[in-house]
């Protein structure tokens, strides 16, 4: 039988990490958002061990993913998800329900707020133009492939790279999957609605020049499309 989620990820880290230093549970059954799909994520800082492991399990009548995350190198992944504008773990821990914390478990927590309220590097103009020459590029495929499968693929790559970017251009965080849509509509609610416009008209239609018009006018504040002459 499925257990609620507190109470559930209370009894795997009682049976299996009673001595962590911090336990957090995250994702969609941390926010209380979370349905008959969802899964417990469940961020533990340990004392021992050299690298991050991620393990998944089943317990009390759910799928649990687990992140464990050895104290003496913590801030080496908190500093990828830094690098990379994706924090996957300070969100996990910054913004989950604390399950057990000690005050060296505390520590490791108030990083992860800390580097959610300080923001992402801000994007350099040789990672603007990277960005322009990679939509450049599916946008030029986007105009021969055909209607269909490669189609849809390739509007794949253009939407996750135009959200990434309108995402850290503005020094906003981003995400995978759903969470990416999720942190645009929440950044810039006219232009999720404009994206999401867009891709209707190529899943029911095979029409891309929504999609297209959307590329350009938004690399037309960064200077437009780039393909001759790009540098990296």
């Amino acid at each position: 039988m499925r257990m609620e989620p507190m109470l559930a990820a209370e009894r795997i880290i009682e049976d299996s990490y009673p001595d962590c230093l911090l336990a957090v549970l995250g994702g969609s059954a941390g926010r209380g958002e979370f349905n008959e799909f969802s899964d417990l994520d469940i961020a533990v800082v340990k004392r021992d061990g050299e690298e991050l492991q991620r393990r998944t399990i089943e317990a009390c009548g759910w799928v649990v993913e687990l992140f464990l995350l050895p104290i003496d190198v913590y801030r080496t992944y908190f500093d990828h998800g830094i690098m990379a504008g994706n924090p996957t773990l300070q969100r996990i821990i910054a913004e989950g329900k604390v399950i057990r914390r000690t005050p060296d478990g505390d520590e490791v927590l108030h990083e992860a707020q800390s580097d959610l309220r300080y923001g992402p590097l801000p994007l350099v103009s040789s990672d603007i133009d990277a960005y322009r020459y990679m939509l450049t590029e599916y946008i030029a495929d986007l105009r021969s492939v055909r209607p269909g499968a490669e189609l849809w693929f390739t509007v794949q790559k253009i939407t996750t790279l135009l959200c990434e970017f309108v995402l850290r251009v503005h020094n906003q965080w981003t995400g995978e999957g759903k969470t990416l849509f999720r942190l645009l509509s929440a950044f810039d609610p006219d232009f999720s609605q404009r994206l999401e416009q867009a891709m209707e008209a190529i899943y029911h239609q095979d029409e891309p020049a929504q999609l297209m018009d959307l590329c350009a006018d938004t690399l037309n504040a960064y200077g437009g499309f780039l393909l001759v002459g790009y540098e990296e």
